[in-house]
């Protein structure tokens, strides 16, 4: 009976210790995979850990090269195995081992997804920037921002506008001129003496005296008698004959006059249907940007725009060109069919001419010149103002950049040419709406880091960094004078909203306007040529504008009269040596303001593109030739597989159902 009770206890602590093994090698699963998970993870951090350094020197920013500054790009993965060992390893390299209950190893791994600095439009780059600037963002700027760039919005819809009126000046100028040859056309028509009944009266009694001679002629007896006869016949057709000729070459006089009025009215016509096509541009611009202009502008651009339709595109035919020349045409269908009448008759004959010429004479009757009025005075007077309109093309024609830097010779000579530019990658990326607060950090982290004409870079692969993102060209004179050109149109926009609200200043303009084209009684190229000098005014100040931004100077965003510092006597003296000196120090914007303002206009792809060929291009000449954010990280996720050995299950009485290896697998994943 005991050796029964013997087995049986056996046999029940024999199930006992096989289910305590059990729970235990559970509980130590467990234990390794959570192991496992963290072995991974730490690995991760270990190797974010060794971000790039010249990236976090040069920029502050922490990214991870993938190559570890070598050829080879997937040298992470070495380093990733290498950490992940002994995280999983408890003895490795150990001189005195000790126990492992964990007893994991990692297998291999595999990349699930990766973030690279260099792609999705620079947005990892522009998340990395954000968070290097979330505790330095300018109080107010957002404000500041969105106050300037609705007036700087005003000044780009009137430049925009204004821009057509050199190209509506030619047509303006032909529209004057057909209304100022229609205007003599019609003087010379109406003085022009073409009296049809006298000279019907005159030539009929010559050719009634020239039949009393061929009645005579038939009765002559005598041949003196008969050859007396003759020769006053012959002499009598002669002069009826010339008498035909002037009459019928006092009518081709007048109608060339009338042809010619009627081709100065198609010209008229012709150019002001071309006028009013490029206003339907003009006002189509100032349509779409109505609601971003203020009242005072609005009026005033309106007013402009309705003074040159109506002056210069025949709207409501304010010359009368049309009421004028409306006998024009019958008139000259009058003289051509008068003249075909008279024509046989220059050459000699008279049968028939009385019929002629009292059918001429009635014809005669019906022609007009009562309607012949133009709404116009012809005052025409030669023009002796100073032309500043291609004074100041000249002066710009020499080169801006010579006209708004004092020394050229101190500029930076430096030139950088990216092997791979990242603009083409990043072109046409569709990034999500960013809130603009973000956009003005990133800008403002541009404007701290990176160098300028005023403060410029020191040993970078250009001095004008941020002249580079805005324009992109490959050398430092190059992008500064682009600069410059972007700046004089913005200040050209902004001072030619000061003018067009400055009554003074437009009266100097039309003055000045009515000198340059002749005073002709044709409002509307007076008009055109005032607003062109409005439009050179502005940027011939633009142009000290820049000068003075270049200097270190501020200038104002809004021009007032104390800080306007071209004066219309200095534009007419205008030259690269007589350019006033600028603003005086503490009013306006900065330089550095205005590229701000300019920053936030640039594209995000193309300022994201030239940031990391800038950064890349300093990287690989202090650093590390190899170098490429085309390989840099801030963000990898990974799938690890791992084998565990069972312990507590590798008992003698198991057998060989045990399985001999745990696969374990989890995703890690880490960012900057």
């Amino acid at each position: 009976m005991k050796g029964h009770i013997t087995v049986f206890f056996s046999l029940l602590l024999l199930i006992v210790f096989s289910l305590l093994c059990t729970t235990i090698e559970s509980a130590r699963l467990g234990g390794v995979r959570i192991r496992c998970q963290s072995g991974a993870y730490l690995a991760l951090e270990s190797l974010f850990a060794d971000y790039s350094l010249p990236m976090a020197r040069e920029y502050g920013l922490l990214m991870l090269d993938k190559s570890y500054g070598t050829d080879n790009s997937q040298k992470y993965q070495d380093y990733f195995m290498d950490y992940l060992s002994y995280n999983m390893t408890a003895n490795k390299d150990l001189i005195l081992p000790g126990s492992d209950l964990c007893q994991a190893a990692p297998v291999s791994f595999t990349l699930q997804s990766e973030r690279i600095i260099s792609e999705e439009g620079g947005v990892p780059l522009e998340e990395e920037i954000l968070a290097h600037m979330k505790y330095a963002a300018p109080a107010g700027i957002l404000e500041w921002v969105l106050e300037k760039l609705g007036i700087m919005d005003q000044a780009q819809i009137v430049t925009d506008i204004f821009d057509k009126l050199s190209e509506i000046q030619s047509q303006a100028q032909k529209v004057d001129s057909a209304v100022q040859k229609i205007h003599r056309g019609i003087k010379r028509i109406k003085e022009y003496r073409l009296d049809m009944e006298e000279a019907e009266g005159r030539i009929g009694e010559e050719v009634d005296e020239l039949d009393e001679l061929y009645e005579e002629l038939e009765d002559a007896e005598t041949a003196g008698e008969i050859m007396r006869l003759n020769s006053e016949i012959h002499t009598l057709e002669k002069s009826i004959a010339l008498q035909v000729q002037d009459l019928v070459q006092k009518h081709t006089t007048l109608l060339n006059y009338n042809k010619n009025v009627a081709m100065q009215k198609e010209q008229y016509d012709r150019n002001t249907q071309l006028v009013a096509n490029k206003l339907v541009v003009m006002e189509g611009i100032f349509a779409e940007g109505m609601d971003k202009l203020d009242e005072d502008t609005k009026e005033i651009v309106e007013t402009e725009l309705s003074d040159i339709r109506t002056r210069s595109a025949g709207e409501g035919d304010y010359y009368k060109a049309s009421y004028a020349t409306e006998d024009i045409r019958p008139n000259i269908s009058i003289l051509e069919s008068n003249i075909q009448s008279l024509s046989p008759y220059m050459s000699g004959g008279t049968d028939g001419l009385k019929e002629v010429l009292s059918s001429c004479t009635d014809a005669m009757s019906v022609y007009s010149t009562e309607k012949m009025e133009l709404n116009y005075i012809d005052e025409a007077a030669s023009g002796t103002g100073v032309d500043v309109i291609n004074q100041v093309k000249n002066l710009l024609g020499n080169g801006l950049l010579g006209l708004v830097i004092e020394r050229p010779d101190k500029l930076s000579d430096s030139e950088f040419s990216p092997e791979e530019p990242y603009e083409k990658s990043l072109r046409g990326y569709a990034y999500n709406e960013k809130e603009l607060l973000e956009q003005l950090l990133i800008n403002e982290y541009l404007l701290n880091r990176f160098g300028n004409l005023l403060e410029p870079a020191e040993d970078k692969v250009l001095a004008y960094e941020l002249e580079y993102i805005l324009k992109g060209k490959e050398g430092d004179k190059q992008n500064l004078s682009a600069v410059a050109a972007e700046l004089l149109l913005l200040r050209s926009g902004m001072n030619l909203l000061y003018l067009l609200g400055n009554s003074e200043k437009r009266m100097q303009a039309e003055l000045l306007a009515v000198l340059l084209v002749g005073f002709t009684g044709m409002h509307g190229i007076i008009k055109v040529t005032q607003l062109l000098i409005l439009a050179v005014w502005a940027q011939a100040e633009g142009i000290v504008d820049v000068r003075s931004l270049f200097a270190g100077k501020r200038v104002p965003l809004v021009k007032d009269d104390l800080s306007w510092q071209l004066s219309f006597e200095g534009l007419a003296k205008l030259t690269s040596s007589s350019l006033p000196g600028g603003t005086k120090e503490g009013s306006g914007l900065s330089y550095q303001d205005y590229l701000r303002l300019l920053l936030v206009k640039e594209k995000r792809e193309v300022r994201n593109a030239r940031t990391m060929d800038l950064m890349e291009g300093v990287v690989k000449k202090k650093y590390d030739k190899g170098f490429t954010l085309r390989e840099c990280v801030t963000e990898l996720v990974i799938c690890t597989e791992f084998k565990a050995e069972p312990i507590f299950l590798m008992l003698p009485f198991a057998g060989n159902n045990v399985q001999k290896n745990y696969q374990i697998e989890g995703i890690s994943s880490y960012s900057y």
